[in-house]
């Protein structure tokens, strides 16, 4: 008998076996540390209330996800036995493993239903677009740098991505392209020793003693020869 206001699920057998043995668990708490569990999951319309609330061992608190996993099948579920069979942290002591059976079809099923979320959402075209704006804004590629300055000021992060680099491409995993480089050693001109020499530092030619920056006949401004060359003479806006 449902007494938890449960919604109608895809196999009756696992959601009668869920409320036996949340029942059990009700009515036999002897263990030292617990978990807290929503006997109606929030993310199927469940409460805070005292009433929809149980502390369970950690083994019961994975089993109870598990037979909600079977019983229902959805997205919600689905999501939550999978990060409750991947997630160690300070709220989570576990000391097992789901079988490799288990494991797979959680983990087909996990993909399955993110795929199709996020489908069904980049679908939407007011979804799409704010998210393309938010994306590509200003406030979001700040914290992106600044994220990765951060990540990349730290020796051992750095030392771990080059090492993963090296190593794929090492086995081959990851090829480096080089087809859309520039040309290499002499056959680029720009980096032959005696043109780099002319054309940086005090042997550019804009650091010659002999050199008069080029002006506009038209507006009279004065100029590098490229900016001149390129947006005044015959392209200047004050040509008559």
């Amino acid at each position: 008998m449902n007494t938890f206001n449960l919604p109608t699920p895809v196999s009756y057998i696992y959601l009668n076996r869920y409320i036996k043995f949340i029942t059990a668990a009700f009515y036999n708490p002897t263990y030292p540390y617990v978990e807290l569990h929503h006997i109606l999951p929030k993310s199927m319309g469940g409460s805070n209330n005292t009433n929809n609330l149980i502390n369970l061992s950690p083994r019961q608190h994975f089993i109870a996800h598990q037979m909600l996993w079977k019983a229902y099948k959805n997205k919600e579920m689905t999501s939550a036995f999978f990060s409750m069979a991947n997630q160690n942290n300070q709220f989570q002591h576990r000391n097992y493993n789901i079988n490799s059976k288990v494991y797979e079809t959680l983990k087909i099923e996990f993909q399955q239903t993110i795929s199709h979320s996020t489908k069904a959402l980049w679908a939407n075209n007011e979804y799409r677009t704010k998210h393309i704006v938010t994306n590509q804004s200003a406030q979001t590629k700040e914290l992106r740098s600044l994220k990765a300055k951060e990540l990349w000021s730290c020796n051992e992060y750095r030392t771990k991505v080059s090492e993963s680099r090296k190593l794929a491409w090492a086995e081959g995993r990851v090829i480096r392209d080089h087809s859309k480089c520039g040309l290499k050693g002499d056959a680029n001109v720009a980096k032959r020793p005696e043109v780099r020499a002319k054309n940086s530092g005090k042997n550019h030619y804009s650091n010659r003693a002999d050199f008069i920056k080029p002006s506009c006949q038209y507006c009279g401004i004065m100029s590098t020869p490229n900016n001149i060359k390129r947006w005044h003479g015959d392209n200047c806006k004050l040509k008559p």
